[in-house]
């Protein structure tokens, strides 16, 4: 596909792409994390360039984990009923309606989410460095003109927070995202780019205090 270079984001006000867009905007819903969805297709050269030169780089996941759910999806039949209803007001929608509907023309086209509430979009393939600026401009809904924000260096990572879920929840995020993890314990490493599980508050907060930025706190 052709490659654009050009940031394009309109302000309305792990890495796992066998997540369906349904099980990714309840993933972002539950440990409040900003939705990403990659509109893409099996045979996009770009998008592929991205799988490999972008996304799985330590200092990308460091920035996207901590504040992103990212789904990849592609013009198919397959059906979102709870992005749809959701977002869309619609009972059911296929990929491919979702391609037309918001108007993707060319892949990768990045569209960003909080929740219910858009927050813009990025047609196609940077590199990794303009990437993590992105993701930290969208991150911190900023609304400063990106190319004054460039030329800033942004420490921002995310911030630090401890999530009360129901063990229901908890355990649909250890199934559908494998940057989480269960812990009784404190790990020999604490990570950013993971989503750290526990029971225990006094956990927790040590896990907070140590770097942790997603700590979901199961409370029944």
């Amino acid at each position: 596909m052709r490659k654009f270079v050009m940031f394009m984001l309109i302000f309305f006000g792990v890495l796992s792409f066998a997540l369906s867009l349904d099980d990714a905007y309840r993933l972002s819903n539950i440990t409040q994390r900003k939705l990403i969805i990659m509109f893409s297709s099996p045979t996009c050269y770009y998008c592929n360039l991205f799988k490999k030169e972008v996304l799985p780089k330590e200092d990308f996941q460091e920035i996207l984990v901590p504040n992103f759910v990212l789904a990849e999806i592609y013009a198919t039949d397959e059906k979102t009923t709870l992005f749809a209803s959701e977002v869309l007001n619609e009972p059911s929608l296929s990929y491919r309606e979702l391609f037309q509907g918001f108007g993707v023309r060319g892949t990768p086209t990045f569209f960003f989410f909080k929740g219910k509430k858009y927050l813009g979009y990025l047609p196609g393939y940077v590199e990794k460095d303009m990437f993590i600026k992105i993701l930290k401009y969208v991150a911190q809904e900023l609304k400063e003109d990106f190319e004054s924000y460039m030329k800033k260096n942004d420490p921002f990572v995310g911030e630090p927070v401890i999530i009360e879920v129901s063990k229901e929840d908890a355990d649909f995020v250890l199934k559908k995202d494998k940057n989480a993890v269960k812990v009784e314990s404190v790990p020999d490493e604490v990570r950013k780019d993971r989503v750290y599980v526990t029971e225990d508050s006094g956990l927790a907060s040590k896990l907070k205090d140590m770097g942790a930025m997603r700590i979901l706190l199961i409370k029944d």
